[in-house]
């Protein structure tokens, strides 16, 4: 009965010991004092900051926070666009465009050799002018796939990764 006693208060005192290091802890965030002020205030949002950080010219901030893309800047457009992969038997995987209720669906015409195809998957860049894919090269002894980029149109085809012939896999993940 005594060490359940004396278990007891060891465990009352460490609890108690617990709530008063959480009372002692400062519990609040202030601001530091901004360049010549003094005092910890942010600066008020405007069209071209938000709280001190910086938004930029393609963003505008209201009065009440609330972010949004200027209309006709052509630094952040988003185009309503969405870019897939279509297999067809016999011929492979081919890029294609539309719309994002699925409407306007358009083949993107990219030219490679004949030993070459399509991988699985695609990706369109932030500001939707260029199109990042896999291309797989056969009839090698061992799989060779490399990453290409074209314009939306599928003109302009560049190389970006050239996988040595090794026998693994290249992965596209996203163009940021």
């Amino acid at each position: 009965m005594k060490k359940i006693l004396m278990g007891s208060f060891a465990l009352m005192l460490f609890s108690a010991s617990i709530l008063l290091f959480q009372m002692s802890c400062k519990k609040s965030a202030d601001a530091e004092p901004g360049p010549g002020t003094g005092n910890g205030n942010v600066p008020v949002a405007t069209t071209t900051t938000l709280g001190g950080v910086i938004v930029g010219s393609g963003l505008n901030v209201t009065a009440a926070g609330v972010l949004s893309v200027n209309a006709g800047n052509s630094g952040a457009t988003q185009l309503n666009k969405v870019v897939f992969t279509k297999y067809i038997s016999g011929s492979g995987s081919e890029i294609w465009l539309m719309n994002y209720d699925g409407s306007g669906q358009t083949k993107v015409n990219v030219a490679l050799s004949a030993n070459q195809k399509i991988g699985d998957d695609a990706r369109l860049s932030p500001d939707g002018k260029k199109l990042f894919f896999i291309v797989a090269t056969t009839g090698l002894s061992n799989n060779k796939e490399d990453i290409y980029s074209c314009d939306i149109d599928g003109k302009n085809l560049v190389k970006l990764y050239d996988m040595p012939v090794s026998g693994g896999h290249t992965y596209l993940s996203g163009a940021y």
